[in-house]
């Protein structure tokens, strides 16, 4: 469970405004209603905070979230319930919800579990790789390499986090993944701010999984930890240099 970092009270908002906000933010999802409507409207939302489509102080009223949607407020209540217990959202008796802002402390922790189970795990890869996930992993790297050229870095965004998660399905540890998916989500925030105004770390990130993947191929276990301590110390540092120099408002110690 994420621990809680409190933003400022939301201002009230116009919810007109709020839904025109919201519609953006959401774009061309829509809700199946044969499927159970919580889990959806928890996921649209989330992954909207995690892309800063929703900006850290945004408020969130459960009628705007209704109207958008077209439920009724008792699904959109569950799911603001489940995105604050996630520490993605800030929930104030008596004056609505607001998305909550990027904590230095939880991208501090999330690094280091992330580093910690990743290293062990493509550690444990190298002698269980075989062809078809050489070429699953070439797949992205590809596709990688595509967004990039097209400078679409939220799609970057997507195909690193595909790449983490399919070293950990070639190891038959998904349940780990979500473990460090979980942690990680405040540099996720982070991150996706910086490949807006630092465009150049999306190519070193990806100059990062080149050498990761040389090493992996090559089962050279040292150049491995070393690649991927390299590329783990650069995310977190380049994070936290952001937080001090960009959007501060956006951070909260």
């Amino acid at each position: 469970m994420q621990t809680k970092t409190r933003t400022k009270l939301p201002k009230r908002a116009d919810q007109a405004d709020q839904v025109r906000m919201l519609t953006e933010a959401i774009g061309a999802e829509r809700i199946d209603p044969a499927l159970p409507y919580m889990p959806q409207v928890f996921n649209m939302l989330k992954q909207a905070i995690l892309a800063i489509r929703l900006i850290p102080g945004t408020p969130l009223s459960e009628a705007a979230i209704a109207e958008v949607f077209g439920l009724s407020r008792t699904p959109v209540r569950e799911a603001l319930r489940e995105l604050s217990t996630e520490g993605l959202l800030d929930i104030f008796p008596q004056a609505g919800s607001v998305v909550s802002r990027i904590s230095v402390r939880l991208i501090e922790q999330g690094a280091f579990v992330r580093g910690a189970l990743e290293t062990a795990n493509l550690m444990d890869l190298v002698t269980r790789l075989d062809s078809n996930g050489r070429a699953r992993i070439e797949h992205i790297i590809g596709l990688q390499r595509q967004v990039l050229a097209a400078k679409d870095y939220e799609g970057f965004y997507a195909q690193d986090e595909a790449m983490h998660k399919l070293f950990f399905e070639l190891t038959d540890r998904v349940p780990v993944w979500h473990i460090v998916n979980q942690g990680k989500q405040h540099v996720d925030r982070a991150r996706m701010l910086i490949s807006r105004e630092w465009k150049e770390s999306s190519q070193r990130a990806f100059g990062d999984h080149l050498r990761i993947v040389d090493a992996l191929f090559a089962q050279d276990k040292v150049l491995l930890a070393a690649a991927l301590a390299e590329h783990f110390a650069r995310v977190k540092e380049s994070v936290l240099a952001f937080s001090h120099i960009s959007h501060q408002q956006f951070f909260v110690e």
